[in-house]
């Protein structure tokens, strides 16, 4: 299995690796810190390097367990080749921003109007979330919101990601209000949750990439609302 470098630590920019497996259109490392499209977040982009051939990455997905990452063009490596990996920086450093800004939100939501997040996309440029049961957001929430996330990236909290056994992290999530239905949807085979903590202000199961301090977010703007479904709504955001 490859080592999930970005598990520990998302400021990874940059790292060596080893060929395990290539395919037709991607290959497989021995480490890497590039996210795999999953969670609702898009996959990284970047590129692998050796001192003979480039690869540019255009995405990176799962593909039965494993992290591929997939090649713009004819993959130039072979099984065994050391390699360098770089992120498009630029990029992910932005899908951070955006999905703890994300998390701010649902939560935000949860303790202020009793709403649930049911989806989720985490993007460039425009991302966006689903929230039930709600009819309506009207211009009054809206502002609040918008005046309740910029007091918390203010407010220069920590970020950070602890690993816990299962049942202490269950226990550990249902004290501090997670949402712990998607917890049921973890597979009983995985053993060890990654705990995304915001201070005392949010904790939830997330194996997404994070900034480590809310003041990275930056400014949070609502762009539009829209009915996603019978008492679903959904929110478009963006950051300044």
């Amino acid at each position: 299995m490859t080592d999930l470098l970005y598990m520990r630590d998302n400021y990874v920019k940059e790292f060596e690796a080893v060929v395990m497996e290539v395919t037709e259109d991607s290959i497989v490392t021995d480490q890497t810190a590039f996210y795999p499209e999953g969670g609702g977040q898009v996959g990284d982009k970047g590129f692998f390097k050796n001192n003979k051939s480039s690869m540019e990455v255009v995405n990176t997905k799962r593909r039965n367990r494993e992290v591929h990452h997939i090649s713009k063009n004819e993959v130039p490596f072979g099984i065994g080749d050391s390699v360098r990996g770089i992120l498009d920086w630029e990029r992910r450093y932005e899908l951070m921003r955006f999905h703890t800004a994300q998390h701010l939100i649902s939560r935000y939501l949860q303790m202020n109007h009793d709403l649930e997040t049911v989806g989720n996309q985490i993007k460039t440029g425009q991302s966006r979330a689903d929230y039930s049961p709600i009819d309506e957001f009207t211009d009054e929430m809206i502002t609040d919101l918008e005046d309740g996330i910029a007091d918390l990236v203010s407010q220069e909290i920590d970020v950070e990601i602890q690993f816990m056994p299962r049942e202490k992290a269950v226990e550990f999530l249902q004290e501090r209000g997670y949402q712990t239905r998607y917890l049921d949807m973890v597979p009983k085979s995985v053993k060890e949750f990654r705990i995304l903590l915001i201070g005392d202000y949010d904790a939830a199961s997330c194996a997404g990439t994070h900034v480590r301090n809310t003041r990275e977010i930056g400014g949070v703007t609502i762009d539009k609302t829209k009915n996603v479904g019978s008492g679903k709504q959904r929110i478009y955001f963006s950051l300044t």
